[in-house]
């Protein structure tokens, strides 16, 4: 994430605001209007960190919707999270993440608290 945005700076609030608009627009792109009609959503998991040089990032898990090819939910990712106030140009996509990926997602390192650093706000973690 950017770590200033005209006279806003980024923290843990203004961060979880921040990813909130990028989900929306995320869901809004890859599902459709049933995104805000039907209320669906995109199964994810939302970790927000610090990184040495505090500069607040996420770590995310998020299930691609199976009509949508790789390199489409790379291209959408990127743009709709470049929309953002505090979206920074720094994204690395991965396919399919094993055991490794989520060891890393939950590491304490760069965490006050694993609990803490949940994003719950922005987790999806059941479809509806």
């Amino acid at each position: 994430m950017k770590k200033r945005h005209g006279a806003r700076s980024a923290d843990d609030i203004v961060a979880s605001e921040n990813f909130k608009h990028f989900r929306n627009r995320l869901e809004h792109s890859l599902l459709g209007s049933a995104a805000k009609r039907y209320g669906r959503h995109l199964l994810m998991i939302v970790v927000l960190e610090t990184s040495a040089d505090n500069r607040l990032h996420y770590h995310c898990i998020i299930d691609r919707p199976y009509h949508c090819t790789f390199h489409r939910f790379i291209a959408v990712v990127r743009e709709e999270w470049a929309k953002t106030d505090f979206g920074y140009r720094q994204v690395d996509i991965q396919d399919e993440p094993n055991e490794g990926w989520t060891n890393y997602l939950l590491k304490q390192r760069q965490k006050r608290s694993l609990f803490d650093s949940i994003d719950w706000v922005n987790c999806q973690l059941f479809a509806e």
